[in-house]
């Protein structure tokens, strides 16, 4: 009996921690992260293509060079009339060489492929597959 209820205890604290990592919600979807965009531009997706496609973006990542870096992120046909209404998304980090994540609840989508402006940090996008 003591052994039953041993093997029942490891079952379930397995079962907790499966159930909580956060690693299953990114490895659901197969996200990917871009290259390092260290000026502003049009990211550029792992395999070295730039990324002026129609993408769903899962979060966005800063790594700060220096205090308050900063970066936008918006559809490419947007990026010449950039301002408050066309960012999809703005993230930063006040600490020098620290970094900073946001991964969404919903996925983002950017119709016309997607381009960072950034000041003083290097940027990066997780990207993938449409959500089903």
């Amino acid at each position: 009996m003591k052994k039953v209820k041993g093997f029942l205890a490891v079952l379930a604290a397995l079962a907790l921690l499966l159930n909580v990592s956060p690693a299953f919600a990114q490895a659901r979807y197969s996200t990917r992260t871009s290259q390092p965009l260290e000026s502003s531009g049009i990211f550029t997706d792992e395999d070295g293509n730039e990324m002026n496609y129609a993408v769903w973006v899962y979060g966005v990542e800063i790594f700060a060079d220096e205090a308050s870096s900063f970066m936008g992120v918006y559809n490419t046909t947007t990026v010449g009339a950039a301002t408050a209404a066309t960012v999809k998304d703005e993230i930063g980090e006040a600490t020098q060489y620290d970094t900073a994540t946001r991964f969404y609840e919903q996925p983002r989508y950017y119709s016309s492929g997607v381009v960072g402006i950034i000041s003083t940090g290097v940027g990066f996008v997780h990207y993938g597959p449409q959500p089903k």
